[in-house]
């Protein structure tokens, strides 16, 4: 059965952060304390209402996601330049559930976010993630990403690298 991409509802927040516990799950095993492993749902609330959210439903329920923040939160302003730049979006909270991976979902949401970017004037987008994580480090430099800065959020206990690619027009 193929999967609904959809908008983000209110009514997701709950069904949402259990998606992202679940998929940040190993990455907390790996002693990396995303946000996202034990976000609250009023935290995903906010963070989904960042900008576009995009959900990957299976008879309705999220079985992944994406939010494409417009512009970069003031706190990630703070930390790079690179956020701070006109015209730049930012990847946040990417999740595939781990029964639902190896199926392309993540890349289906990335190109909705280019998309959505493209028409509305994002001429570049960010990403940050664990400099440990070399999967996810990989996976962001397949998809044209190019490393630019390494800065360290508070309270967590690792540097993030901060990857960039263009938007394309």
């Amino acid at each position: 059965m193929p999967l609904d991409l959809r908008p983000y509802q209110p009514s997701d927040a709950e069904a949402l952060t259990d998606l992202l516990h679940r998929s940040y799950a190993g990455l907390a095993e790996r002693g990396l304390n995303f946000t996202a492993a034990t976000q609250d749902v009023e935290l995903t609330r906010w963070r989904a209402e960042a900008g576009p959210t995009f959900v990957l439903a299976d008879a309705g329920a999220p079985v992944a996601a994406l939010t494409l923040s417009l512009p970069p939160a003031r706190s990630l302003q703070g930390l790079t330049p690179e956020a701070a730049e006109p015209g730049r979006g930012w990847l946040n909270q990417m999740a595939v559930d781990p029964a639902h991976r190896g199926r392309g979902l993540a890349r289906r949401l990335r190109d909705a976010a280019l998309a959505h970017a493209a028409a509305h004037g994002v001429t570049a987008i960010g990403v940050d993630t664990a400099e440990p994580a070399g999967d996810l480090l990989e996976l962001y430099r397949r998809w044209g990403f190019a490393e630019r800065d390494v800065i360290r959020w508070p309270d967590k206990t690792y540097d993030s690298v901060v990857l960039v690619r263009e938007v394309p027009g």
